[in-house]
């Protein structure tokens, strides 16, 4: 391609220069920032233990990101809870932000500390540089304990990947252990609610196409327990330009007569000589 395309007295610097262009465009594409609406909010309701709750958002294109909520898998029991929850609000986590909203899960009670509440988004199109924040991850004794595990993505094209960074935003609320996709993170201490004291920050560097955790309550006491799911940063993957690839198409297949001619007309003089010094050898000849 570099020689074809290489400027010469055959091909405008110009003309290659539009043609390596559309051959290469993309649909560039910058980070965005998925804001939990206030409207229409959260309205897909609570699951029952054993269902999900599906809904689906807007943010860089309609219906682009869906959430499912789960209940603890297909078992008949699981959590109970708070009234109006799940919701998406500003309070009464923050995570430390002024007006910013979140996902907020509330629930009065769980059956047992295996049962859990899985929360998957699902994105319309590949992602990359994905991050996050799950506030409030901390514990009361007696009372609660956030159980954060089971961080994974689906990459692109298949596959199950673990986390690339888990943090915590302040030490001491909450411990971390594991790496990938044995990551878990759990609450150690009470954290203020409008704080960042409980906020874990996590990260994909990707691609991916969906991420999901499972919160659940590692203290027996099995009792009234809330996180939320913050802002989501991510970057969609570049997509190729479908109006660009037949316009280069189209050059390329007007480069490729352009140069057939001008070889043509090259080659013609020469054709014409050999002629001619046949025509005058078989006339000495004679």
């Amino acid at each position: 391609m570099s020689l074809l395309l290489a400027p010469s007295r055959f091909v405008s610097r110009r003309f290659a220069t539009v043609v390596l262009l559309c051959l290469t465009c993309v649909n560039a594409k910058a980070s965005v920032v998925f804001n939990w609406p206030n409207s229409p909010g959260w309205t897909a309701g609570a699951p029952a233990p054993g269902n999900t709750a599906t809904q689906s958002f807007t943010s860089v294109n309609p219906n682009d990101i869906t959430v499912d909520v789960n209940n603890n898998g297909l078992s008949g029991s699981g959590a109970t809870w708070q009234t109006n929850y799940p919701q998406i609000s500003a309070s009464p986590l923050t995570g430390g932000l002024a007006a910013v909203n979140g996902l907020e899960l509330y629930v009065s009670s769980q059956t047992s500390t295996s049962a859990y509440i899985r929360t998957t988004v699902t994105f319309a199109t590949p992602v990359i540089n994905l991050s996050f924040q799950i506030w409030d991850v901390d514990a009361v004794a007696g009372q609660f304990a956030d159980k954060i595990s089971n961080i994974q993505a689906l990459a692109q094209g298949g596959g199950i990947v673990g986390a690339t960074s888990v943090t915590s935003a302040t030490p001491g609320y909450n411990s971390i252990t594991g790496t990938g996709l044995s990551t878990i993170v759990l609450g150690t201490a009470n954290a203020a609610n409008n704080t960042n004291q409980g906020t874990i920050n996590i990260s994909f560097s990707g691609p991916i196409t969906q991420f999901s955790f499972d919160w659940s309550n590692n203290d027996p006491g099995l009792g009234t327990q809330a996180i939320a799911l913050g802002p989501l940063t991510y970057t969609p993957v570049p997509e190729h330009d479908s109006a660009c690839s037949v316009a280069a198409t189209c050059l390329i297949a007007i480069l490729g007569n352009k140069l057939r001619r001008r070889w043509k007309i090259r080659a013609e003089p020469e054709d014409s000589w050999k002629g001619n010094a046949f025509q005058s050898s078989a006339i000495n000849c004679s």
